[in-house]
């Protein structure tokens, strides 16, 4: 248990590397709305059988991060001088 316990702890402490390089992932493609259906795109659908499994769980905070990823996008989008 506690081997499982460690190996938690280091998901959970690189999370925001994880999001970061998620983030500057998208931003590689130049528009905002493309980084944005190009992280979409990689979202789990659960299609309506959603039985909180260890393994949904897990996809679902996936799921999580890819929609903050979406809203750092948003934020940038919304400070982006208009040209």
């Amino acid at each position: 248990m506690n081997d499982a316990q460690k190996w938690l702890d280091q998901i959970i402490a690189d999370i925001p590397f994880i999001e970061k390089e998620m983030y500057d992932d998208t931003k590689t493609l130049g528009k905002y709305g493309k980084a944005k259906k190009y992280a979409r795109s990689y979202k789990h659908d659960f299609g309506g059988d959603y039985s909180a499994t260890p393994e949904e769980i897990m996809q679902a905070a996936f799921n999580t991060m890819i929609e903050k990823v979406v809203s750092k996008l948003n934020e940038d989008s919304d400070n982006a001088e208009i040209k």
